[in-house]
């Protein structure tokens, strides 16, 4: 339980990152949208899914078209994911010490 704890959120995150940033930006499928799926118009993270996956390919001018956010969600994601290795990593290596 202690390393699903410990590993869960970098997982998670990657996971996220990995499958919107495979997603073709042009697909229109069922939206994930709780608001939209409870019948109303505005959602707030409408786009930005697609917004991500434009990121991943480079094209920004799309993916700020598509939500401005996606770009800094792609940014602050990766960096908590790497902070996550780093501080698990640093924990490892104290832990090798005191054995």
């Amino acid at each position: 339980m202690k390393f699903i704890h410990k590993h869960l959120e970098w997982v998670v995150f990657s996971t996220g990152l990995i499958l919107l940033g495979l997603m073709s930006p042009e697909y229109t499928g069922t939206s994930l949208c709780l608001f939209d799926l409870a019948g109303i118009d505005f959602c707030p993270g409408e786009g930005l899914g697609h917004s991500i996956a434009y990121t991943f390919r480079g094209d920004l001018s799309s993916a700020m078209n598509a939500h401005f956010a996606g770009p800094l969600a792609v940014l602050i994601l990766s960096g908590r994911v790497f902070y996550l290795w780093h501080r698990i990593y640093n924990q490892s290596k104290t832990n090798e010490k005191e054995s």
